[in-house]
């Protein structure tokens, strides 16, 4: 049975295909261009209404959308393929905390960084720049708190080894690489190198531009 992946390469698609390939599943990818605004087609509005991607069709045909969710779900079907720490675990835990913490700080935060007119009716240069900054704000912010975690438990965010949250940030961090400088933020660069360098995710990342 086959999974079907909206895919647009560099977008949040990035994370669940990575999660599929890792977890050695089968699926198809159908490529959404959004640049010539395809992702606003009937056709895909009518799967997806938010006309947002990623979007994944799992085998018995449920729709799933919302980034973090997805990666979740895979993670908890393909249990043991190292996608997740095990289930019931402290260290799930902590895959479950980060993982909904980046989706709401730091994928919304890039949101608003690329996409600020969206988050303000002031359109004029100072409203924009204000809701952008106070973006970047938020995401330095944010990666600070994962900083002050690898201080204390280690190398990964979820445990002793590489996890989906630990690709998650390298997926994010790569549209804004600003949020966590190496000279401030030393831990969460090694790890974003340490996921680069792995020989699964890295030609990923490759594909997507990342």
């Amino acid at each position: 049975m086959s999974y079907t992946l909206y895919n647009s390469d560099g977008s949040g698609s990035f994370i669940v295909e990575a999660a599929l390939i890792m977890a050695g599943a089968e699926f198809t990818k159908i490529e959404i261009d959004t640049a010539s605004g395809m992702h606003r087609n009937a056709e895909f509005a009518a799967i997806n209404p938010m006309k947002q991607i990623p979007t994944l069709v799992l085998p018995g045909g449920e729709i799933m959308t919302e980034t973090a969710a997805i990666v979740i779900y895979l993670a908890q079907q393909f249990a043991g393929k190292g996608l997740s720490p095990e289930a019931g675990t402290p260290e799930q835990a902590r895959f479950l905390r980060w993982m909904v913490f980046m989706s709401a700080n730091l994928y919304e935060g890039a949101l608003r960084v690329f996409y600020t007119e969206r988050y303000t009716t002031d359109e004029g240069p100072a409203g924009l720049a204000g809701v952008k900054a106070a973006a970047e704000n938020s995401m330095r912010t944010a990666c600070a708190v994962l900083e002050a975690d690898l201080a204390r438990h280690g190398a990964w965010l979820s445990g002793p080894s590489m996890t989906l949250v630990d690709v998650y940030f390298t997926m994010i961090h790569s549209w804004t690489p600003e949020m966590a400088d190496t000279s401030a933020m030393p831990k969460l660069s090694a790890l974003s190198q340490a996921v680069r360098a792995d020989a699964l995710i890295a030609p990923i990342l490759k594909r997507h531009g990342l």
